[in-house]
């Protein structure tokens, strides 16, 4: 029997600022899978998830997250539902928070614990923690952490609160190449789980983690193709969605775009 989901889009449509930036998106994400959604820039990806955290309303359609029916649920409650990743929440942390604060500050969702922590809590945080390995970091302050390590307590945060649905924007913006590994690692480890569903926020097909399920390929603000990430995620699809003749190839679990036609001189690997 198929899990109920936990993202249900019909024909969603969103205008801001005079412009259009979904047109008649329907899909469907349930408990347990790891979704890709990719697009270039402007595709309507940041578009999508601010309407599936609850910060943006949809201009025509139906949007039921974990449940609830907007216009019927309360959305700052929904919210503490939805672990977000995000770059902008760090402008919410400030430097000497201690990781294990802002670990546990996830079940309230706040970045900021104003009491003192249980030892239920801090046993939970630690175990998150070294679910992505950087338990050695628990007591460390935000400052001495590298931006990659950031990332993954920012992890560790969202699944302290529950939540059934875990959205990644983007995260490995700005990580060198051993912090995107490690961080992607770790990433691939809470895929296996199976426990929440994922939605991870991309451009670049190498930064997908090994072991997702699912693709979802945006181009200017309606879905392209959506479905099982082996079917949905080819060099056909991609050339469409990026307007490029594209290269996908697979290895050990992780795909690689290569930029030219079949037999092409490639121009550029990992463009993509």
């Amino acid at each position: 029997m198929p899990r109920p989901p936990v993202v249900r889009l019909e024909r969603v449509s969103l205008e801001f600022e005079g412009k259009r930036a979904l047109t008649e998106v329907s899909w469907r994400v349930r408990e347990g899978e790891s979704w890709a959604m990719v697009g270039a820039n402007g595709a309507g990806k940041t578009s999508l998830i601010s309407i599936i955290n609850g910060y943006r309303w949809p201009t025509t359609g139906k949007v039921e997250i974990l449940g609830r029916r907007f216009g019927e649920a309360d959305l700052r409650e929904l919210r503490t539902h939805v672990g977000l990743v995000s770059a902008y929440l760090e402008d919410w942390i400030p430097p000497s928070e201690k990781v294990v604060d802002l670990v546990v500050s996830g079940r309230f969702g706040a970045t900021r614990v104003w009491k003192p922590l249980t030892r239920e809590e801090r046993a939970e945080a630690r175990s998150h923690l070294r679910l992505l390995g950087c338990e050695e970091h628990i007591d460390k302050t935000i400052s001495q952490l590298s931006q990659g390590e950031r990332q993954r307590v920012l992890i560790a945060r969202a699944l302290m609160s529950e939540a059934k649905l875990l959205v990644l924007d983007e995260p490995c913006e700005g990580l060198d190449l051993g912090a995107r590994e490690s961080f992607l690692d770790g990433l691939s480890r809470v895929a296996a789980q199976r426990k929440r569903a994922l939605v991870y926020v991309t451009h670049r097909m190498d930064e997908i983690p090994a072991g997702f399920s699912h693709a979802l390929l945006l181009k200017e603000g309606m879905v392209l193709a959506a479905g099982t990430i082996g079917k949905t995620l080819t060099s056909a699809n991609l050339s469409r969605c990026f307007g490029l003749a594209v290269r996908l190839q697979r290895f050990d679990g992780r795909y690689y775009a290569i930029l030219g036609g079949r037999g092409a001189q490639p121009k550029r690997t990992n463009a993509l």
